[in-house]
Order: C-alpha cells, then structure tokens, then sequence
C-alpha cells in the first residue's frame, strides 16, 4: 500500500527550511519599501478680474479673468516618497492662457509646465489630459512623457456644441500626472474659470449673432460720454441718477440684465406712466436703472428724466449692441460709466 505525504507537511517543511536558513516571512515583506509620489498646489488659487489683458495682469497662483480671456498660474511641488517619508522633490509652475471667442464655438489656450527646482528627482515623467466639460471637445498637444525639469510648452484646442437658443457652462478641468520607474504614480488636479458658450442672440426668424463663448463671472463696462452729441443727454441722466441713488447702481455695484419683455413693460410703465412729455415726437421719458436691468422699475431707487428721442433711441440702440458684443445673457451683470 502506497502512503501519500499530507501536503500540510510538505508546506512545513519549506517554512522550516526558511526559517533554519535565517529568513523569516515577515523580514521578507518588511524589506520591500513602498515608493510613491505626491503631488501638491504650493498654495490656494484666488480670483482676480482684470480691465487689461489676462495674460499681461497675470500673477502666481491666481486666475486673472476678463470677458474672454483667463490666466492662470498654479504652483506645484511634487515629492518623492520612500515609505511616506521625502526623499526628493520638484518645485515649479503651470502657466495656462486661454482666449475665447465671442462669435465662435472653437477657441485656444497655450500652457506651460515651468522650469522645475529638482531635489534628488530625476527622471519623473510628466502626462498632460483636459477636459472640456459636456458639449465640449478637447485635443491636448503636449510632449507626453516627457522629463520634469525643462520648461515643457503644450497647447489645447476646443470645440463646443449647443442646442438653438440654448446655454452651456463649464471650467476645464485640468489632470497633471507624474511617473517615475519603481514609484506609484502621482496626480494634480484642478479647473479653470468657468466659461460658457450659447446661441441665445437670436430675433423672431433669424439669429442676430452666432454662438460663441464668454467668462460670465466678469461683469463688462457700458460706456457712454458726456462729450458725444448723440448720447449726452442719457449720459448726463445716468450720472447723475448714479450719484443720487443710494448705493450707486451701475457704477458701485451692478446692474443686471433682464430679458423676458413683459417684466421689461412693466418697469417702463412704473417709472415713466406718471411723467408728463410735452412731445412724445421729439423726446422720451428716460429712465435708469434700466427697465432692461433686475434694478429697474423701482421709483424710490430711481431716476427719470424727459430727454430727446433720437439721444434716448441712440443710447437704447447702443445698450443693445453692448449686449450682444459681450453676450450678455438674462441675470448677467455689468457695469456703466459715463465719461
């Protein structure tokens, strides 16, 4: 009769052979380390709005917005970890710049990830996604896999999609991943402003702009002048409404445009029922705030003056293409001043 070795005692016997040679299962596994990367924004991103170019107010770690531009510099370590413990590091920026287009869906921003201190790090190689958020299209061109240290220059182009008198938003969202052979990989993750894209300027039959695409949280500057003949006497009202009403609607805090038509009638009717045109041919009774604005319609916060029509119309007309010029959509803030 043929005896078979219980198995059990085969695996015993192994563990006693590495145990009599001087390995022990628990010296074995405690001898593998744990290498890993970390990555991190060397301090909070703030926000910043600019009358000049973004690019040219642009400063680290901050997003410098204007209505259709953005600059944004992060800073970013990123370390070499040993079993938790630092045994290397790289300091250094990313750089974004992105300008969008008021009558296009497709726009483009460059970026740059900036020439890196290294610590005891090289070889750490750099991968580069975008995303552009929903109806948006991205295409990354960069280097992947490159090494960190060199400045390393890439670019991300656009393209967006929306529906008939419809709006989208989003930020982009940035994925920044770092390599190194033997380490875990590790990640910096962040967003852009938030911009968005629409098709909202259309008239009963046609469009009255093509889509295109603004940084919504810049509220823009209506100008008019006390010198044009044409608009002086609304730019005289305005000012001086301005000065008069507490809090200084349009020049110290914003005004908000409206666009549904029957609030717009209403604010018209309340502010100017009651005063007396000698002429309704040859003047208007002026109003500000705006009907058109959230702050319209309010006698105890306004001002209403007779003014001529062609000034009153003019200005109106001007209001309107300051609209579209800058896609200013409903609830959307801005400011006015009168030179």
């Amino acid at each position: 009769m043929r005896i078979n070795t219980p198995r059990k005692a085969v695996t015993g016997t192994a563990v006693g052979t590495l145990v009599l040679s001087g390995i022990s299962i628990a010296a074995a596994q405690a001898a593998s380390a744990e290498y890993s990367i970390s990555v991190t924004q060397t301090a909070p991103v703030k926000s910043v709005y600019a009358s000049t170019s973004a690019a040219a107010s642009c400063k680290l770690n901050t997003i410098t917005v204007t209505r259709t531009s953005m600059c944004l510099d992060v800073g970013a370590r990123v370390d070499l970890l040993k079993n938790g413990k630092p045994v290397g590091s790289a300091t250094f920026d990313i750089k974004h710049s992105m300008t969008l287009k008021t009558s296009k869906l497709k726009w483009g921003e460059s970026f740059t990830v900036g020439k890196a201190k290294l610590v005891n790090a090289g070889g750490i190689h750099i991968n580069v996604t975008v995303g552009g958020g929903k109806g948006v299209k991205t295409a990354v061109k960069f280097d992947q896999g490159s090494t960190l240290g060199p400045a390393r220059k890439g670019t991300v182009g656009y393209a967006a999609s929306v529906a008939k008198k419809k709006q989208l938003a989003s930020p982009a969202s940035y994925r920044f991943t770092f390599t190194k052979a033997g380490y875990t990989p590790g990640e910096i993750t962040y967003k852009s402003a938030k911009y968005r894209w629409d098709d909202k300027f259309w008239g009963p039959t046609k469009r009255t702009k093509n889509p295109g695409c603004v940084f919504p949280s810049f509220p823009p500057v209506f100008t008019l002048s006390r010198s044009d003949s044409k608009v002086d006497e609304s730019a005289r009202h305005i000012l001086d409404a301005q000065r008069k009403i507490t809090g200084h609607p349009g020049a110290s805090t914003p005004l908000h445009r409206i666009t549904d038509e029957t609030t717009i009638n209403t604010h018209r009717r309340t502010m100017c029922g009651n005063v007396h045109n000698p002429d309704p041919k040859k003047y208007d009774c002026d109003e500000y705030p705006f009907a058109a604005s959230k702050e319209g319609g309010n006698p105890a916060r306004g001002s209403t003056r007779i003014i001529s029509r062609s000034d009153n119309r003019t200005a109106g007309a001007r209001l309107g293409g300051f609209y579209k010029t800058q896609r200013l959509l409903d609830g959307d803030g801005y400011y006015v001043r009168i030179k």
